[in-house]
């Protein structure tokens, strides 16, 4: 599974088409976990709980804060670990700068 995993990272060239297809769901799936589901669960404690107890509206608060905490962390260290083993399968270096430039 790992060899065809990194055999896929390592022939895969973007295209326009497959960038914006791939930013797309990627848009889709962060705003679905960081917005809709959210969302939902407040509306769910808000229709379901008595939510003049400060009790309740901060235990809301504190669990919907670390979903969507959760939930932007989880996307920041899958990305960055993707990159990071696209750019080992491919053979480039690690001191590369990407942005451009030679200093």
């Amino acid at each position: 599974m790992v060899r065809r995993v990194e055999g896929f990272l390592r022939e895969w060239e973007w295209t326009w088409t497959k960038a914006f297809v791939v930013a797309m769901l990627i848009s889709g799936l962060a705003m679905s976990l960081l917005v809709v589901i959210p969302s939902w669960m407040l509306y769910f404690v808000e229709s379901n709980f008595d939510t003049k107890s400060r009790l309740i509206i901060t235990v809301r608060d504190l669990v919907v804060n670390g979903f969507i905490f959760t939930n932007t962390a989880i996307l920041i260290v899958v990305f960055y670990f993707a990159q990071k083993i696209r750019r080992r399968v491919r053979g480039e270096a690690q001191s590369e700068r990407y942005s451009g430039g030679y200093r």
